[in-house]
C-alpha cells in the first residue's frame, strides 16, 4: 500500500520537495492546496488488489486517458466543456478548458491484470497485487577432481 504514493514530477528534487512543506500553501485547506492539474483519488488495500476511485466529473470515457508506462499508472484527461444558454434577452455562456493529469508507482502491482470503468463521475481502476514468487532450494552436486578425471576431462 505504501507503494501507491503519487508521483509528482514537479517535486522531482529533495529541495523542491523541502520548499514545498514548508511554503504557505502548506497551511492552506484541502480545496485550496489541490493544484490546477489535480483531481482527487481514493485508494484502498481490498484482499489481493488496490482499488482506486479518481474523480473526474463531468468527462466522457474518450476524455479519459490511462497508461502505464516504466512502472508508473497515469491518469490525464482533457477538458472542453462549454454550456450556452439563451432567453429572451438573457445570454449565458461558460466554457472550462484545461488538463488534469496524476501518477502512481506500480512496485507490487500485476500491470497485465489492471481493469478500469467509469461510471457517474468516478473512475474506477482495480490494481492486482502480484502475486508472491515462490522460492525454490535445489541442490547441486558437487565434483570432485577425481570424478572429473574419471571423466576423461583433464585439469
Amino acid at each position: 500500500m505504501f507503494t501507491m504514493i503519487p508521483y509528482r514530477r514537479y517535486l522531482s528534487s529533495p529541495a523542491k520537495v523541502l520548499d514545498s512543506m514548508l511554503s504557505d500553501s502548506f497551511f492552506r485547506p484541502m480545496s485550496d492546496s489541490l493544484l490546477a492539474n489535480g483531481f482527487r483519488v481514493d485508494i484502498r488495500e481490498k484482499g489481493d488488489a488496490y482499488l482506486m476511485e479518481a474523480e473526474l466529473p463531468g468527462m466522457t470515457e474518450d476524455q479519459i486517458n490511462l497508461t502505464v508506462d516504466d512502472n508508473m499508472l497515469t491518469i490525464s484527461a482533457d477538458i472542453q466543456t462549454e454550456d450556452k444558454q439563451e432567453d429572451g434577452n438573457r445570454y449565458y455562456c461558460e466554457r472550462r478548458t484545461g488538463h488534469v493529469e496524476r501518477s502512481f508507482n506500480l512496485d507490487g502491482i500485476d500491470v497485465e491484470s489492471i481493469e478500469a470503468n467509469y461510471k457517474n463521475g468516478i473512475l474506477y481502476v482495480t490494481l492486482p497485487k502480484d502475486k508472491p514468487v515462490e522460492k525454490t532450494v535445489r541442490k547441486i552436486a558437487i565434483k570432485s577432481d577425481e570424478a572429473k578425471l574419471e571423466a576423461g576431462e583433464s585439469k
